[in-house]
């Protein structure tokens, strides 16, 4: 079997870079907004879902053609009609984050990109949620991206999403509540079927039903 090789580990070998240090530095130089912005953004956030106000998300599917099943879940679930996809799968959250820490990209910060701590962006709740949005360090990303892979990526999230939860526990804990109500499974699962009577088991749906169910799924502890 031919020897296992990690670029990233190699570069920190050889630049002698402590990973120790390296984690630090991710955890201390990520940006995230003042709790009391937070919590008054989550707050209108909320009123917006159940108000049948705007509220955006990302794209879903190959140029986004399956965002529909999105919307029209959301409007199944919580009789809300103006669920959008974001313009550009980034501009809304990107907004936010500006508001809440008085930094815009290229103007008063550099080299920073906008991540969603959790994921779950096609999530009416989660896309815009102000706890799941923080400014990264782009030196950090090859540790942050889902499509890393390796022991370092891996140690470095799993530190990071233990720090955030902390953090944001008492959000976490109000949308895991939300979202783990029993009307919305059967919701979804009732919506799914009608998708299926209308349209014929198709491989969009079934996938879009594998799909849904993490995304809208509490975060774990």
């Amino acid at each position: 079997m031919s020897e296992i090789i990690d670029s990233y580990e190699k570069f920190i070998d050889t630049f002698k870079i402590d990973k120790e240090e390296l984690y630090s530095f991710g955890i201390r130089e990520t940006i995230l907004p003042p709790i009391k912005n937070v919590e008054l953004n989550w707050e209108e956030l909320k009123k917006r879902i159940f108000s049948n106000e705007r509220v955006t998300i990302r794209g879903y599917g190959r140029d986004a053609k399956g965002t529909s099943m999105y919307t029209g879940l959301y409007k199944h679930l919580f009789n809300n009609e103006n669920v959008q996809k974001d313009p550009t799968n980034n501009a809304v959250p990107q907004k936010i984050i500006s508001q809440m820490t008085g930094y815009k990209r290229n103007i008063n910060i550099f080299n920073y990109q906008v991540s969603h701590i959790f994921g779950k962006t096609k999530n009416l709740f989660l896309f815009e949620a102000p706890w799941n949005i923080a400014l990264v360090p782009k030196v950090i990303d090859p540790f942050t991206g889902h499509e890393t892979k390796g022991l370092w990526p891996k140690e470095y999230q799993e530190r990071f999403s233990a720090y955030a939860k902390n953090r944001y526990a008492n959000f976490i804990d109000e949308y895991n509540h939300l979202i783990s109500k029993s009307e919305i499974m059967e919701g979804i699962l009732e919506y799914i079927n009608d998708l299926k009577k209308i349209n014929g088991i198709t491989k969009e749906i079934l996938q879009f039903e594998k799909d849904v169910l993490i995304e809208l799924s509490p975060i774990g502890s």
